[in-house]
C-alpha cells in the first residue's frame, strides 16, 4: 500500500502543468487539477472540478494537500482567500535540483529547477521562484510574489508582497522593493523601488505609464 498523500493542483494552465512535474512523486499522488476548463491541451491527470465546489471535491477525492498553481499573483491570492476556510495544507513544492541554505520557506511556495538560495533568507507563502533564480544571503521575499526565470538578487534585499521581478532582472545588494512593484525583464535595479511602481531599464527607472 502506498504511503503517498493525495494532492490536487489548482490551475490547469501552463503553470499548473509545470507544477505537476515538480511534485515529489515519492511523497504525493496528484489526483487531478481543479479548474473551470473542460477542454484544451492534454493533461497528465484529469480536471476534477472547480474551486466553487471545493468541499465536495475534498470529500469525493480524499485529499488534504493542495498546490495553487496560478501564474497571476492577484488571482492566486484571491483563490487562497476563497478556499482558506477549508482544512487544507499547502506544501512547499521544491524541485530536487534546488540548492537552499535557508529553511524559512513558507507554505505554498513553488521552487523551479536551478534555484539557489543562500543563508538566512525568508521566502513568503505562495511565492514562485522560477528556473535559474539566484538569491543572496539575508534576503526577505514577501507573500504572493513572482520571481521569474534567471533573475538574480544580491544579499540583503527586501521584496514586498505581491511583487513581480521579470526575467533576467538583477537587483543590487541592500535594495528595498516595496509591495506590488513590477521590475521589468532584464532590468538592473540600483535604487529602492516604492510600492505600486513599475521600473525597467539599465539602470531601472520608473515607468511613465
Amino acid at each position: 500500500m502506498s504511503n503517498r498523500e493525495n494532492i490536487a493542483i489548482i490551475g490547469a494552465g501552463s503553470f499548473g502543468r509545470e507544477t505537476y512535474h515538480l511534485i515529489n512523486v515519492n511523497q504525493y499522488q496528484c489526483i487531478g487539477f481543479i479548474d473551470y476548463k473542460k477542454a484544451g491541451k492534454d493533461l497528465p491527470v484529469p480536471i476534477i472540478g472547480c474551486e466553487d465546489n471545493m468541499k465536495n471535491l475534498i470529500d469525493t477525492n480524499n485529499f488534504s494537500q493542495c498546490a495553487i498553481a496560478i501564474g497571476d499573483m492577484k488571482k492566486r491570492r484571491k483563490i487562497y482567500n476563497k478556499i482558506e476556510r477549508y482544512d487544507l495544507q499547502y506544501p512547499v513544492i521544491i524541485h530536487p535540483s534546488v540548492q537552499s541554505y535557508s529553511k524559512d520557506i513558507e507554505n505554498g511556495a513553488i521552487l523551479y529547477p536551478g534555484v539557489i538560495i543562500m543563508n538566512d533568507c525568508k521566502i513568503g507563502q505562495f511565492t514562485l521562484l522560477n528556473s535559474g533564480v539566484t538569491i543572496g544571503h539575508d534576503v526577505v521575499i514577501g507573500d504572493f510574489c513572482n520571481i521569474n526565470p534567471g533573475a538574480h538578487l544580491a544579499g540583503g534585499i527586501t521584496v514586498g508582497s505581491g511583487t513581480l521581478i521579470g526575467i533576467g532582472a538583477s537587483i543590487k545588494e541592500n535594495i528595498t522593493i516595496a509591495e506590488n512593484a513590477v521590475i521589468g525583464a532584464g532590468s538592473v535595479v540600483i535604487n529602492d523601488v516604492p510600492k505600486n511602481t513599475t521600473v525597467y531599464g539599465v539602470p531601472a527607472k520608473a515607468s511613465a505609464l
